[in-house]
């Protein structure tokens, strides 16, 4: 129990550790983006490991700590479960449409793209990945609000979102596309050969 206390408190006492525990985290979700789901294997993609890695400590953690930390807190009702549903609300209702926003235009213009491609990505995937984030994050942030100290908030959101992460990366990536297009092929295949056998 003294190692997860040490562990807890190194990576989540100050802002600069805050922000390296999310880089990695951030990165850790693109290899198993890259490695488990796209199965890249040697063809893995360092750079977008990098700017993942990159907005996940440069970008998401500073914002996300302010939020966790200075701003949800300022929340404060008599009841315990106003707090907590208060807190929840603001967090997938003002915050997650936003950051979800702030990925795609980050990742699409650190890995060069234009204002155009910026807003082609947020068309085809805000809105998919704002409505899948709040089946994830309504529980998991009620959890979050409900027993987590609040300097250990994001790393607790940190820690979960090496899978949401590893969803994210998918989508930015446009290998969601590659999916649904195995999944029409397979689909294909099947209807002909069912056809076949009439």
């Amino acid at each position: 129990m003294a190692a997860l206390q040490r562990f807890l408190a190194a990576t989540s006492s100050t802002l600069p550790r805050q922000c390296l525990s999310g880089g990695v985290l951030f990165a850790t979700g693109d290899v198993i983006a890259q490695q488990l789901i796209e199965k890249r294997g040697k063809q893995h993609d360092p750079w977008r490991t990098a700017r993942l890695g990159l907005y996940g400590g440069a970008i998401f953690s500073p914002i996300a700590a302010t939020w966790f930390g200075k701003v949800l807190e300022r929340v404060q009702f008599k009841s315990r479960y106003a707090n907590i549903a208060t807190k929840v609300a603001l967090d997938q209702l003002v915050a997650a449409p936003n950051m979800t926003a702030l990925f795609f235009t980050a990742t699409t213009l650190m890995a060069g793209g234009s204002t155009g491609d910026v807003k082609a990505k947020l068309n085809e995937s805000w809105w998919s990945t704002l409505k899948t984030g709040w089946a994830v994050w309504v529980p998991v942030q009620a959890v979050n609000m409900a027993f987590v100290p609040p300097n250990q908030r994001l790393l607790f959101v940190n820690v979960v979102s090496i899978f949401w992460n590893t969803f994210l990366s998918v989508v930015s990536s446009g290998s969601e596309k590659t999916a649904e297009a195995k999944l029409h092929d397979g689909i294909e295949l099947v209807e002909a050969k069912v056809d076949k056998i009439h």
